[in-house]
């Protein structure tokens, strides 16, 4: 076969040129298919078998490269085609072959930007004065007249004077009213305990609501703080939804970014009234922040809430963490 006056030749036989062979095709003396993007041959221009250059698709992740071009939505780093996630990973964070960022613990977000670090240790706060301490004051009355803007904060929810504080609604009161039917740890009293020290009280509705917004300023860049505050579920029966908090770090200059997050998880029910400390910690980016609190439960059937003593305060530092603009 091949040559002058026979058939040509078929796969894998010798030739000496490329008109031997039946498929036009004679590589190193042998005759092979025809070069495709299909035949399982790294040739041609390609950099990795049956993709890249400029004949054949473009390479998938872990294949051969020269330059991004060659790779399909991705790009090319020391000759290898991986991941390219826009944008680009923050804080170590790991781009994966689903083009998404895998992140270190600590954070979270799309390109790991969010700090999700909960509470300092006790002894990184320890003695340590808070800068932000809100605990509602104190007074005779069960029901505190004051404002929420007389304790630096807002909230979406409408503000009760008296019984019964329902849906939708939040009172600062110094011991609980039995508004319903024995449903709530009637009679407790705040979480220090203070001589009509007030607390504030929220009956979560079915929309999602703040229960806490309030800024803080002159904070020390690249410090530690930790955002803290002490609630306990009022309900005493065990099928009533029980609260989640989302905390939220916010800056007030840059569009409202999120800097950090962390959620409480499901507060428990308490045969009686039990107090706890939830919150996250966060490395300040700039010297103002916004402190948010939020419904992260449905509301209606439950989800009723008692907040007391809200800090702010830095975490392992021998300063007090308040740094003032220089005049």
């Amino acid at each position: 076969r091949g040559g002058i006056k026979c058939p040509r030749c078929e796969h894998w036989k010798k030739c000496k040129a490329d008109c031997d062979c039946i498929s036009d095709s004679c590589k190193n003396k042998t005759c092979v298919g025809a070069e495709s993007c299909v035949d399982g041959i790294k040739n041609q221009d390609e950099t990795d078998v049956d993709c890249g250059g400029d004949k054949c698709p473009k390479c998938e992740i872990t294949k051969y490269c020269d330059d991004d071009c060659d790779c399909h939505n991705a790009i090319c780093r020391n000759h290898t085609c991986v991941p390219n996630c826009v944008p680009e990973c923050q804080n170590n964070g790991v781009c994966t072959i689903h083009k998404t960022c895998s992140c270190p613990e600590g954070f979270t977000g799309v390109s790991c930007e969010v700090q999700s670090v909960g509470l300092c240790h006790d002894n990184d706060t320890f003695g340590v004065e808070p800068i932000l301490s809100v605990t509602f004051a104190s007074g005779r009355p069960q029901y505190s007249r004051s404002k929420p803007s007389e304790f630096n904060f807002t909230t979406t929810y409408k503000q009760r004077f008296e019984p019964v504080t329902n849906d939708g609604m939040f009172s600062f009161i110094n011991s609980i009213h039995n508004d319903f039917h024995g449903a709530w740890h009637t009679g407790a009293i705040d979480h220090t305990e203070d001589e009509g020290g007030y607390m504030l009280l929220v009956n979560a509705d079915y929309r999602p609501g703040e229960f806490y917004k309030g800024q803080v300023d002159n904070l020390c860049v690249g410090l530690r703080y930790e955002f803290s505050v002490y609630l306990a579920n009022l309900c005493i029966p065990l099928d009533r939804i029980k609260p989640n908090v989302r905390f939220e770090v916010r800056s007030p200059s840059t569009g409202n970014q999120l800097l950090a997050q962390l959620r409480s998880g499901p507060i428990p029910v308490q045969r009686q009234l039990a107090w706890n400390k939830y919150g996250l910690s966060f490395v300040a980016p700039s010297s103002s922040v916004v402190l948010l609190m939020i419904s992260d439960a449905p509301g209606g059937m439950g989800n009723d809430i008692v907040i007391d003593d809200i800090a702010l305060r830095v975490c392992s530092h021998e300063g007090t963490g308040f740094c003032p603009p220089e005049q």
